[in-house]
């Protein structure tokens, strides 16, 4: 699990970044995607997999993560990913603001830094 956790995270970064796409493609080269067309014999609609069924859920977690943040950093679908910009927070986040302009991963992020940075007016 760990060798799929540095990967995606590095991967993730480089997408929420705007950065090179090299983590990605690392990330695409250890869990290469295989793509096949199922309708869960003949119970569904067509649609994509990107792992088999029964794989092992580092493999397939890795294929399907590997795969989207491809999709996403080239643009399809109009994805934004993004990066909290609290100070000692690490987390990524998905933004669905209108405008794409979330700078936080939650409420609690955004108050701590709007509450420091009134503090640090006051002083």
């Amino acid at each position: 699990m760990a060798p799929l956790l540095r990967h995606l995270r590095a991967a993730v970064a480089a997408v929420a970044d705007g950065a090179p796409s090299d983590p990605v493609n690392r990330l695409l080269a250890a869990y290469p995607p295989r793509l096949h067309v199922s309708t869960h014999e003949g119970a569904g609609l067509a649609h994509l997999h990107y792992a088999r069924d029964g794989e092992p859920g580092v493999s397939w977690l890795g294929r399907s993560c590997g795969a989207a943040l491809a999709h996403i950093g080239c643009g399809v679908p109009e994805v934004t990913i993004g990066r909290c910009q609290a100070a000692g927070c690490a987390r990524f986040f998905v933004d669905q603001s209108r405008n794409r302009s979330r700078r936080f991963c939650g409420n609690k992020c955004a108050s701590r830094t709007t509450v420091a940075a009134y503090r640090a007016r006051s002083r």
